[in-house]
Order: C-alpha cells, then structure tokens, then sequence
C-alpha cells in the first residue's frame, strides 16, 4: 500500500505542478492508470480545493471547504461535534464540504449530486483521503432524498438559486431534516437587477404567491451532453427563481422550520471564509 500511495502522491505533485506551469514529467507514472481514467486528467477541480496529501491539492484555486465558515456553521449549529450527526449535502459538486463533514467527525455524511463527472472527482478526493464514513450518490436531489430517513443537517449551500420551486424544495428539505438546515443562497432586490435576471415576477408554490426575479441557467433545447458540461449550472430547471429575501424567510417559515435565523458573514474575518459571489447572497440557519 505504501508503494502504491506514493506512486499516487508523485502523480498528483506532478499533476498539481502542471497546474501551476510546470511540465508533467512521464517518470512520474509508477503505478498502473485506472481502468477508464488516469485520475490526474480529474484535475483540476473547479471549485473545492482539497488537500490530497502534503503539497497536493485539487485546485489551486476555489473554496477550502475543511475551513470555509459554512462547515464551522454546521459545527457550532451541532452543539460544536459532529459526533453522532448524520448529514446531506446537496447539489455536492465535487465533494469538498461532504468529506469535511466527515473529517470532522459526522457518522455519515452524504452528498448528492447529479453529474458523473463531478461524481468521479468526489470518489476520488473520497477513496484517496480514506474516508469511510462519506458517501457520494448520483441522483436528482429530490428524489433522492426520498429514498432516506431524515439526516440531523441538510447543507443547502449554492443549490438554492438553482432551481424554480424554491419553496417546494424547502418544503422537500425540512422533511429530510431533524435538527438544522443551513441555506446560502443568492436573492433578488427589488431596487438592482443582477446576474442577468428578469424584472420583478410573482411566482405561485401550493396556494402562496412569492416575489422575485428569474434566472436562465441555460436554454431550454440545450442537450443533455451540454447540460452535463455545465457543472455549475442547474440540472432539470431551465429557469431558476430567486425570490426577495423578505419571501425567502417567508419560505422557510412556511416549510415548517421553527426558527430561523440570518448568518452575519461580514464581520471578524468571515467574509476571507466564504470564497463565493456575495453579491446579493445570503445565508441562514433553519431549525426543526
């Protein structure tokens, strides 16, 4: 095992060090590639930046989930353990904040997310960091959640402002969920139009009507192959709705979270923690 992990930390030093100009020396290869892919061609990640070994990171750039304030949120929220919680991560993408959940102790952590490729590279930050109590899962999200008892965390972060029944989906969550959501999302203004969204337009979810602004994640006949290179876009909603913050509380209030309440980002060096477009962003824990 030894022989083969070091085979595996000179590739990925080597991958990394491409990364960053450097040429990707042939000597490096010192074990067998995988059957369909040499992992390196997985790299480099586009968001999640996560320490593989000493000097050997997915990325050289993006969110560092093992210390990103949201993964603290979840901690402090949880009574300052994880030990014993159970988690979700939705729209997971490449895994970072599933496998920091673990790291820090969760029984079982989840993520949930819809395309293969950015399934493949959490198996492989996954297999390569041995976490054992992480597991990644190829599905829509909803249904997905179906299919299992309700987790003590659902993470909702980025996933949100992806879809075009934000409340039926909080409705969705807070069935899945037994203690805390944290939900970071981005909202519409009602005095600003950003992100290339609509005008103001109501939106009606089970007999409530919310106000807020569209969002076009792609058109509508783009195919499936396209939509499986768009890793950042959504995945079955062509248009996604982002509600006024105001609808937004309003929302969660109506998907039966008891308590909600906003997360202050700005202050004692937070915001450095949060590497995401702020630009009308916000974040906040939702209680059972």
């Amino acid at each position: 095992m030894t022989r083969r992990w070091n085979g595996v930390q000179r590739r990925g030093q080597a991958a990394v060090g491409a990364l960053r100009g450097r040429a990707l020396p042939a000597t490096s290869v010192v074990d067998p590639a995988p059957p369909h892919h040499d992992w390196w061609d997985l790299l480099p990640f586009t968001a999640h930046r996560i320490a593989l070994a000493p000097g050997v990171e997915t990325t050289t750039a993006g969110v560092t989930p093992v210390d990103d304030i949201r993964t603290q949120l979840v901690v402090d929220a949880c009574g300052g353990s994880l030990g014993g919680r159970t988690i979700v991560d939705l729209g997971c993408l490449e895994g970072g904040f599933t496998l920091a959940f673990a790291q820090r102790g969760a029984t079982r952590a989840v993520g949930i997310e819809a395309r293969e490729l950015s399934v493949q590279r959490c198996e492989l930050a996954r297999k390569l960091l041995s976490v054992e109590n992480a597991k990644f899962v190829r599905a829509d999200i909803k249904d997905e959640l179906a299919r299992h008892d309700p987790f003590d965390v659902v993470f909702a972060a980025g996933i949100l402002y992806h879809v075009a029944d934000p409340a039926g989906f909080l409705r969705t969550m807070r069935s899945s969920c037994k203690h805390v959501a944290l939900i970071d999302t981005h909202v519409a203004r009602t005095d600003e139009v950003t992100h290339d969204c609509s005008p103001i337009v109501s939106r009606d979810s089970l007999g409530t009507t919310y106000r807020g602004r569209m969002f076009p994640e792609y058109p509508p006949n783009v195919s499936d192959d396209a939509k499986e290179s768009m890793a950042w876009a959504a995945y079955s909603d062509a248009d996604a709705f982002w509600p006024l913050e105001d609808d937004l509380v309003q929302m969660m209030r109506e998907a039966g979270f008891s308590r909600v309440e906003k997360v202050d980002v700005a202050g004692d060096g937070n915001l450095a923690r949060w590497g995401v477009d702020t630009l009308n962003r916000v974040m906040y824990l939702a209680y059972v």
